[in-house]
């Protein structure tokens, strides 16, 4: 056979090789990419309490004076009960504290009323107490006055306004409230160092405005 022929044999033969080889060792097709399952996703933050949220008593008359208070439950929230606390014919009633365990609740017939909305129909300031029934013979534990408006056509509590002025000893008192336009000023005793149980000399005033059908209070101011 002649050299030439040999040798383009041989360079055929090669190809065929180097063909096969490479075919081996292409790049295999990545494998198809599938859509992930999206994870759950967090919950959104439950809504912020509503600024006209107030906690309902039940249907209420047109004008508040034609209220029967003897059937109206009182806030329990300033001596740390929660919701509303019946109370019977005398203004009292028996309940649980989460700060003081079991508690006497009262609530006096001295109504205040007045207009801070400016809708020509008054709002009520009911005084509210607590004590231990005689337990430890202290004076009472916790003191507020409930605000009862109409919303709607039901009579709500806008919310409890305790004393905000610190005293050295005992507990500030509450001797009187007054209203004004979007907003109802109380009057509070509190005791100086030497003061005697009997007679807290000091005086102080604090401005509780209604934002909607919530009170917000101001810091305490000193008259004397």
């Amino acid at each position: 056979m002649p050299h030439g022929l040999k040798r383009t044999t041989r360079l055929t033969a090669l190809l065929t090789v180097l063909l096969i080889t490479g075919a081996c060792d292409a790049a295999k097709p990545a494998p198809p990419v599938t859509q992930s399952t999206p994870g759950p996703t967090a919950s959104a933050p439950a809504p912020a309490p509503s600024p006209d949220a107030s906690l309902v008593v039940g249907p209420a008359p047109a004008d508040l004076r034609d209220v029967d208070w003897d059937e109206v439950p009182v806030p329990g929230d300033f001596c740390g009960i929660p919701g509303l606390v019946p109370v019977d014919h005398t203004g009292d009633a028996m309940a649980t504290s989460r700060t003081w365990g079991p508690v006497r609740v009262t609530r006096t017939k001295n109504i205040v009323y007045g207009d801070t909305d400016g809708d020509r129909r008054d709002e009520a300031v009911v005084f509210v107490g607590c004590d231990d029934n005689g337990a430890t013979q202290n004076e009472g534990i916790a003191v507020a006055y409930a605000v009862y408006a109409r919303v709607g056509k039901d009579l709500a509590v806008l919310g409890s306004m305790t004393p905000r002025q610190k005293t050295t000893q005992y507990h500030t008192r509450l001797v009187g409230a007054e209203f004004a336009p979007g907003r109802i000023i109380v009057h509070e005793k509190w005791y100086r160092a030497n003061d005697g149980h009997c007679c807290p000399s000091g005086d102080a005033t604090t401005v509780w405005t209604r934002e909607g059908n919530r009170l917000k209070p101001g810091a305490p101011r000193v008259t004397s």
